[in-house]
Order: C-alpha cells, then structure tokens, then sequence
C-alpha cells in the first residue's frame, strides 16, 4: 500500500499537525483493508489520543512483528539451535549455487575489530565446511587479493578466466585450489555506502556469465542485505521492549523501521521472483520469455474468474516461477531436437517438484509453493505427484495448467514440430475440459480470446 497523503484528510491541518492516518491503520489492526483514505480526521483524533496513552499496544505490535520475523523463531521451525544460524547462510550459498549452476558459492560478510580493522569472513557457503574450517577462512579488507578488492565495489564483476587476474589467489580451504576455479563472478553486499560483503559464484571451467545472471546476483544481494537490516532492527527492537521503560516516541520509530524494512524487502523479493524467470528462459533460447507470458496469462485468467487480488497476484507469481525448475535439467534434454525418451520426459514432468525445493529454502513465497508443487495435476485425477482430482487441486494450480498448456501448445518445439494456431489450441482444451483441465478455468481463457473461441 503506497502511503500517500489522501486528498480528503489534509495532514498539514492545525488540527492533528504530527497524526498520522498510517498510525490509525496500524493502531486499529487493520493495516491489510483499510486504505488512508478511510480514516476521517476524526477518528484519526481518537485513535491516536488513545495510542498515546496505551504504549503497552505498540509493544504488542512489536513483539508480533519479532515473533514472524525472528531468525531465532524460524530456526526453531526448522528445530534447530540459535547457534546454528550459519545452516540459514549455508542454505541460501546451496540454493543460490543450483539457481546458478555454478561449482560452488560463497557469502562472506564484513566484520569490524575493536580497532576498526575491517575483514571478509566466510558465513555461508555451498560446500560441505565444518565449523572450525569456516571461522579460519578470513581475508583482511586491505590485503592484496581479488576478493577484497571486490569488496570495496559497487556493481557486480564477472571474471571469465582467473588465469589471466594477478591478485587472484586461491583458498585451498573452499577447495579453489582441488577443483581449478576457472572463472568466477562477484557481486558487493552493501547498504548505501556501507560494505556488507561479498557474494561469490564460481565456476570449474571459462565460462561467460550472462546479463541475466549478473541482473539476478544483484538483486539477490538486495533481498540479502535487507534481511540482515530486518533481522537487526528486529534483534534490537526483542531488546527495546524487555526493557521497562520504553518511550512511545522510540516504539514508534522502532517499527516504522521495522516495517519498513518489511516493505523494501517484499519490493526486493519481487523483482528477485522477475529476474529469475528472466534467467532461467535465458538459459534456453527456444524458451525465452516463457516464464512471463505464462505469468501474464495466468494472471489475466485469475481477473477473468474475478479472483481477489492477493489471489491474482500470487498465481502472477507462480506462472513466473513455473519454470524455476528447469535450471537442473541438463542442456543436453533443453534443447533436444529429436524425440525425447520417456526418461527424458520423466526429467521433464519432475521438474516442478526441483522448483518446490527450491522454493522451500527460499521460503518467502510459502503460499505460491501448492500452486506450483500441483501444477502437473489433472481434473480427473490422472496425472501429477499426489494424483489430486477436480476441486481438491489448488485453484492457482489449475489456472497455471491451462496457461502453461496453451502457451506450449502455442509455440515450436524442437521435438514436437510447428505450433498449433490459438484458434486451434483453444479448441484442443474446449475438448479436454473435463478431463485434463477444469471447464472453468477453459471458460475464462476463452472470455480473454473470444473471437478464437466462437
């Protein structure tokens, strides 16, 4: 929700000069329905004389806020320690390391010594480290070495060949030296004119990383950083409010600040979900831009149902990631011209549930995973991994179904041969409603493309 001044509520008034009509919403715990234009200046008056006198309220809001936000409490889902925190770092290096498809990456974070000394120190990484191998894997910020220099950076760099770097000096501990680390891409973690750290991707071959991938290692440094700046004001808001003489003043700052940060990292998490559709279609020429266009007619088949917006919004989502999967399929099957093998189609058909795992470590998109983890599903019960049937398959999964289906249909294929007209892939699902996909779901294709449908 944009929080822009309403037309009809003046802020500037004399009246309630320093009210805020987003303190109502927060105040009245409303904050997902009500838009600021709905809080008259007089129950703007109330509610926040009331706040004033209630800071116990504010305090509640917080602690609702650390309670969902906490790396503590989600460590604790996963029924790990507190001091376990570098298996989270270590499963987003794994992660982003299969989205990449690259040997190994790495996720180093600055640290700062009483005496202002600052050093690159290995949190999270995509190899199999023991704890004592981590914390020994240090690089002084000043020293002669690519990686700190790196650091200093604003932008990301790809190295096609480290061979031809002077200052590039391998670690024999993240098993540089074993696996010949050929080329490498780096990506600065920074908040303003801070330096975070560093991401690292690399690579055992030369290898050219593309635009697309850069694009994607910048915005993931985004989702990062910001997580860090949440799990921070969080840290310290868990201290604020133990505290028993907690000012209103600093309790709302405090979650004006927290919720923020909640914000700029829904914004980030977005363009992330964008940016990796874009790099997994460019991995596959014959497939570019698949990813949006399905998300864009799942999309316009959810308004067609006149489906709320969260809901839109989110098979938006999964038509984008539908895909995410396919970066494990080897290229040799991607761009196959001959008839695929039933177990290539087996690779095939299995790759939504890779794009689960995927999700799952990611795990801000908990709500778009049944979509996508039922995607394969059909009305009558024949296909898919729980051989879910009819009304019992999520509505979002059927909607992507008859998007990714007419898209396919509606495009060349190596293996397949030309497309089929949409006049004629409209038919073919008119004559498989019912049995492959929901007849509704059909219906409200054919009321976006009536004139194919008649």
């Amino acid at each position: 929700m944009e929080h822009s001044k309403a037309p009809n509520t003046p802020l500037s008034s004399s009246d309630h000069a320093g009210r805020d009509p987003i303190e109502a919403i927060y105040a009245l715990n409303i904050g997902d329905f009500v838009a600021e234009s709905f809080i008259s200046d007089e129950l703007l008056s109330k509610i926040t004389d009331r706040l004033g006198d209630n800071p116990g309220k504010l305090k509640a809001q917080l602690e609702e806020l650390i309670h969902i936000y906490s790396i503590d409490k989600t460590l604790g889902v996963l029924g790990l320690e507190a001091q376990s925190g570098f298996l989270i770092y270590d499963s987003i290096a794994s992660t982003l390391a299969q989205m990449f498809q690259v040997s190994a990456c790495h996720l180093f974070q600055t640290a700062t010594k009483d005496t202002g000394e600052q050093s690159l120190n290995l949190t999270g990484t995509s190899l199999a480290l023991d704890k004592k191998q981590r914390w020994e894997i240090i690089i002084p910020a000043k020293s002669d070495n690519l990686l700190s220099d790196l650091q200093q950076g604003y932008e990301t760099r790809i190295f096609p060949d480290l061979s031809k770097i002077p200052n590039w000096k391998p670690n024999e501990k993240l098993a540089q030296t074993q696996t010949q680390t050929q080329s490498l891409m780096a990506t600065p973690l920074r908040e303003g004119g801070k330096s975070m750290g560093l991401l690292i991707f690399e690579t055992d071959q030369p290898s050219v990383f593309s635009d697309e991938m850069a694009d994607l290692a910048d915005i993931a440094a985004k989702v990062f950083v910001t997580g860090m700046r949440l799990q921070q004001l969080v840290a310290e808001a868990q201290e604020r409010i133990g505290q028993p003489d907690h000012a209103l003043s600093k309790l709302l700052n405090m979650r004006a600040q927290i919720t923020e940060s909640i914000a700029d990292l829904g914004i980030h998490q977005q363009e992330f979900v964008e940016a990796l559709s874009k790099a997994v279609d460019a991995r596959q020429n014959f497939t570019k831009g698949h990813s949006k266009k399905v998300g864009e007619l799942a999309k316009a088949i959810a308004e067609a149902l006149e489906l709320n917006e969260k809901t839109v919004d989110l098979t938006y989502l999964a038509g984008l990631l539908g895909s995410v999967g396919k970066v494990h399929i080897p290229q040799e099957i991607i761009r196959k011209k001959e008839s695929l093998s039933p177990a290539d189609w087996d690779h095939l058909r299995d790759h939504p549930n890779v794009g689960v795992s995927l999700l799952v470590k990611i795990n801000f998109l908990s709500e778009v995973i049944p979509f996508l983890h039922s995607q394969n599903e059909r009305w009558d019960g024949s296909g898919g991994p729980e051989k879910l049937k009819g009304r019992s398959i999520p509505l979002g999964s059927r909607i992507l179904a008859v998007a990714n289906a007419y898209y396919a249909m509606t495009q060349e294929r190596p293996y397949r041969g030309e497309a089929l007209s949409p006049k004629a892939a409209l038919k073919t699902l008119q004559t498989e409603a019912g049995t492959k996909w929901d007849p509704l779901v059909v219906e409200a294709l054919c009321k976006i493309s009536v004139e194919d449908c008649s």
